[in-house]
């Protein structure tokens, strides 16, 4: 009896160790290979990116690394998991961001997991795409310069919004060395701008501004190369501007009916009109104010004189925190290239070699273009980002990449 016990006992043990040979959850290898969205023509990923894989049934998080292939090789227990990875590849002055995310991936056997990486919203929100300020020469050679035009960009993969979105140039144009400092030399906190303050009208969301595309506004909002009050050697058709800078109380700017006008915000000079952008080039910024306009403009506070002069124009201050964008224009002579923006909104400038009234335009460079969306450059220097000389191309982008 006791040997007959013994015996069953024996083979209840057998089954129970058999059983959880069964019950063991198996493992297999994941690949997971990295590649670039197309259009980016880069060096090869990172040695050294880290992938983050997490059970999602666990909670339990492994972390593999990708070699110089971007390839990360790992052995996991069956079951449903999280991948995700993040890095920055620097090449020369540009950083680009990239992630990716695969979500409850269900490895049941050896495999391999291709991740198509996504560039991160490092690239900026709203730029200065194009500027023509110019100005072009009519057939009889007389100076022109109602066909200039300033292009905004939205450089995200976001739908941004350009309600309330400010522009202005300074007072200051580059001939002289900045006035507009502190008692230590150092340039004041404060931008100040001149002639006309402008700002898109609407609401917070009555402007959408997609991926990849862009607002145009216009000096004038008319055909330059074939409207009577025009230009025909313009080379610019600003009829289908998005925004024009109306100048209601001079009396004497043209209105285009078809272009919505900006809101006057604030101006320097009531009896100026028409409002210009120096074809001699200045510093163009965009910015949104902390507060409503009206707000912003009963404050004394946000006005100065020039320093160091007698004149009793106060010219509208904003802090360069409230910066968006920002772009030095300078004349091409080397004796006339004196700063006016912060090196944190542009370490360098730009320029026109064709001088005025010439037709050219300055643009950004294009520095990927992924889907047929280009993201432009932009380094906040305006050496490197831009090109010059170039004919304006309002609403056209670049199909390649460009150096």
């Amino acid at each position: 009896m006791k040997k007959l016990l013994l015996v069953t006992f024996s083979l209840l043990v057998g089954l129970v160790v058999v059983n959880c040979k069964k019950d063991v959850t198996p493992s297999y290898e994941m690949q997971i290979v990295l590649a670039y969205p197309q259009g980016f023509n880069l060096a090869p990923i990172p040695a050294g990116v880290e992938v983050k894989i997490t059970n999602t049934q666990t909670g339990r998080e492994t972390i593999a690394i990708a070699d110089a292939t971007g390839t990360a090789t790992v052995t996991l227990v069956e079951g449903n998991y999280d991948i995700k990875s993040n890095f920055t590849v620097k090449v020369d002055t540009d950083e680009y961001t990239f992630n990716c995310i695969q979500s409850n991936y269900m490895l049941t056997k050896i495999s391999t997991v291709s991740m198509n990486l996504v560039l991160a919203d490092n690239t900026g929100g709203f730029i200065l795409k194009e500027v023509y300020f110019a100005g072009s020469r009519t057939p009889d050679a007389k100076t022109y310069y109602s066909d200039q035009f300033h292009e905004i960009y939205n450089n995200t993969n976001d739908t941004l919004y350009a309600d309330g979105l400010c522009l202005g140039v300074l007072q200051q144009t580059p001939t002289n060395p900045n006035v507009w400092v502190k008692t230590d030399g150092t340039f004041m906190d404060e931008l100040p701008i001149t002639f006309h303050v402008w700002m898109v009208p609407g609401t917070g969301k009555q402007k959408p501004v997609y991926p990849g595309k862009s607002i145009v506004i216009a000096m004038d909002g008319i055909n330059h190369k074939g409207d009577p009050n025009g230009n025909p050697s313009s080379p610019v058709d600003m009829s289908k501007a998005e925004f024009e800078t109306y100048v209601e109380s001079g009396g004497n700017d043209l209105d285009a009916p078809a272009v919505p006008n900006l809101t006057v915000i604030y101006t320097t000079s009531t009896s100026m009109y028409d409002w210009i952008h120096s074809v001699f080039g200045a510093g163009v910024i965009i910015f949104r104010l902390p507060t409503d306009w009206q707000s912003y403009v009963a404050n004394t506070a946000n006005f100065k004189t020039v320093p160091g002069s007698t004149s009793a124009t106060k010219y509208f201050m904003i802090d360069k925190k409230y910066v968006i964008d920002a772009v030095e224009i300078v004349q091409a002579d080397p004796t006339k290239r004196n700063k006016r923006l912060h090196t944190s909104l542009d370490a360098g400038y730009t320029y026109l070699d064709g001088g005025t009234y010439c037709s050219k335009s300055i643009r950004r460079k294009a520095k990927a273009v992924i889907s047929g969306r280009v993201i432009y450059k932009d380094t906040n220097n305006s050496s490197n980002d831009f090109l010059h000389d170039l004919t304006p191309t309002p609403w056209v982008n670049p199909t390649a990449v460009e150096n």
